[in-house]
This record gives structure tokens, sequence and C-alpha cells, in this order.
């Protein structure tokens, strides 16, 4: 895939960054301290982010990281008079994710109008879909250190991507009270009413953040996470 942005990031802070060349390779060098964790990520628009963990305990002459980059899926857009509904398929399609946030939340610039906006919706539920979001590895929130043992390997139940864009591309901002509803795969552990912290994404040093947290609901027997 070519002009993605390739960084590397140790210790929570980027080491080397650069983009693909035409056939989808770019080569970075780094200085690299044996045994120590570092997270490789690749990031282009349209793609969902990805990454991987990297560390070896005997310095190669050479490393090769391959990492695949997940289309984003074009989403339903509709807007009501107070909220704006983000979905996949048609209004009422069961077993599809969703995201509902106030009208006003929106930062539209003042050249922008809500007709003039298209958005994205990309989640996954299961382990082959959930490879291709960034490696799930969360900063401590419970520590003051940003050395890699203050890193924490999460246990994903889904994951989720949504983005919502003006006429020419520019990505919207939102604030307040945004919702989000993931399908989840079947499963008798899944218990209605049950906390699940939710953790967001930071691409300014490829760690997962504590975000909110969600709770398991059921329509049916199809359970759901919202938060």
């Amino acid at each position: 895939l070519a002009q993605a942005a390739v960084e590397i990031y140790g210790n929570q802070t980027s080491l080397a960054s650069g983009a693909t060349d035409h056939e989808g390779v770019t080569m970075l060098t780094i200085r690299y301290r044996l045994g120590t964790w570092i997270l490789v990520t690749a990031a282009k628009r349209g793609f969902i982010t990805n990454s991987a963990p990297w560390r070896v305990n005997k310095l190669p002459l050479y490393a090769s990281v391959s990492l695949y980059l997940l289309p984003e899926r074009p989403a339903t857009l509709i807007l009501y008079e107070d909220v704006v509904q983000i979905l996949l398929g048609s209004p009422g399609a069961r077993n599809q994710p969703r995201v509902q946030f106030p009208r006003k939340a929106a930062r539209l610039p003042r050249s922008s109008t809500y007709n003039q906006l298209s958005a994205s919706l990309t989640s996954a539920s299961n382990g082959q879909e959930i490879q291709g979001f960034p490696a799930f590895i969360g900063a401590d929130s419970n520590s003051t250190s940003i050395a890699n043992s203050s890193w924490v390997e999460l246990v994903p139940i889904a994951a989720v991507s949504a983005h919502l864009f003006t006429g020419n591309g520019t990505e919207v901002q939102l604030s307040g009270l945004i919702q989000f509803t993931i399908p989840l795969a079947v499963d008798p552990s899944f218990i209605t009413g049950n906390s699940v912290p939710a953790w967001r994404f930071d691409a300014k040093n490829g760690l997962w953040v504590r975000s909110e947290t969600g709770v398991i609901k059921k329509e049916g027997q199809q359970p759901y996470w919202t938060f």
C-alpha cells in the first residue's frame, strides 16, 4: 500500500517515521536496546491503523515487519432534528454496529453543511477481524512511569472505528456524549449488565488508553456492548 505513514514507538515516544513507496515498502533505522519492546504502526486515510509489537534478544542485521491495513467501511448517515446516527445497512437492521451523538456535538467548519457529510464505520468481534486493528497494548493508567513495564496486554471482546467527514474530506471533530452499540459474538460468558472497560487508540504513542466503561446488553439472544 503506497503512501502509508509508518512510525516506530519505544517508551511511548516516536523513534522513527516515514512513508511507504509505490510498492508499499519503507526502511527505517533506529537505535535499539536488546530485550526492549517497540511498536511498529502503519496508517493511511481510509484504512484502519494497524500495529505490531516487536522485541529481540539477539541483535539482527536486518528485520522486516509486515502489516495489513483493513479498509474502512462506508456507513449510512442519518440526521434527525436532535441527533445524528452512523450505522451499517438500513435503519433497524439487526446485528449491526451503530453510533449516535447529539447534532450539536459535531463541530462543522463554517463552509460545510450537514447534507455534505459522509461517514465510515468498521467493527470487529472475532479474532480474525480484530487482527486488523492496532495491537491491543494499553498504557497502565495507574503507573507514573513511561517505561515498557507500564504496558498492559488487553483482551478485546470487540473493536470499532468510526469517522465523520465533510464534503471535501476533512474529518469532523465531535464533543460531548457519543454512544456506541457494538454487536458481539454469541458467548455464554457475556452476561447482561456486566461492565466492560472501553479503550481508545492514541496515535501519539501507539497505545490504547482507558476511556469509558461499557455495559453488556442483549436483544433476544444477540449480545451488544454499549458505551
